[in-house]
C-alpha cells in the first residue's frame, strides 16, 4: 500500500521539487557572478543543484552557509566527506582546482522556511560574498 501511494504521488512531488530547484538555480546564477552550475541544466535529478564558485573554497562556503542556517555538502555525493576534488566533476571536465569550489544542494519533498528558493539563493550569495571578500 505504501509503495502504491508513493508511486501515485511521485510525479506531482517530483514536479514540485524540480520547480523549486530550477527557481533556486536561476536565483543563484543571477545573484552570484562566479557561480557555475555543474551537470546538465535540463536532464538532472529534480531536487539536486551543484555549483562551483570560482575564487572560493567549497569548504569555506559550506561553513559560511552552515553559520547562516543552510546545510549543504561539497562536491558530488560520491566524494562527500573528502577534501579531494570530486572525481565525478573532474571526469566531467571540471578542472580539479575549480571542482574543489563546488557545493551541492538537495531539496526534499517538504519545503521548509529556508527552502524558499529566493531566500536560499540570497543566503548563498551572501555566503559566497563573505568567503570571497567581494
Amino acid at each position: 500500500v505504501a509503495l502504491e501511494l508513493a508511486e501515485a504521488e511521485r510525479d506531482a512531488v517530483s514536479a514540485g521539487v524540480g520547480a523549486r530547484t530550477r527557481q533556486f538555480i536561476r536565483g543563484v546564477l543571477s545573484a552570484v557572478p562566479q557561480a557555475a552550475l555543474t551537470g546538465d541544466p535540463v536532464h538532472r535529478l529534480p531536487g539536486t543543484a551543484s555549483f562551483t564558485f570560482t575564487g572560493t573554497s567549497g569548504e569555506a562556503v559550506l561553513l559560511e552557509l552552515e553559520r547562516r542556517g543552510v546545510i549543504s555538502s561539497s562536491g558530488s555525493a560520491c566524494a562527500a566527506g573528502s577534501d579531494e576534488a570530486s572525481h565525478v566533476l573532474v571526469a566531467c571536465g571540471v578542472m580539479p582546482e575549480i571542482a574543489q569550489t563546488s557545493v551541492r544542494f538537495t531539496f526534499g519533498r517538504v519545503p521548509l522556511a529556508v527552502d524558499a528558493p529566493a531566500q536560499l539563493a540570497s543566503l548563498v550569495a551572501a555566503a559566497v560574498s563573505a568567503v570571497s571578500g567581494s
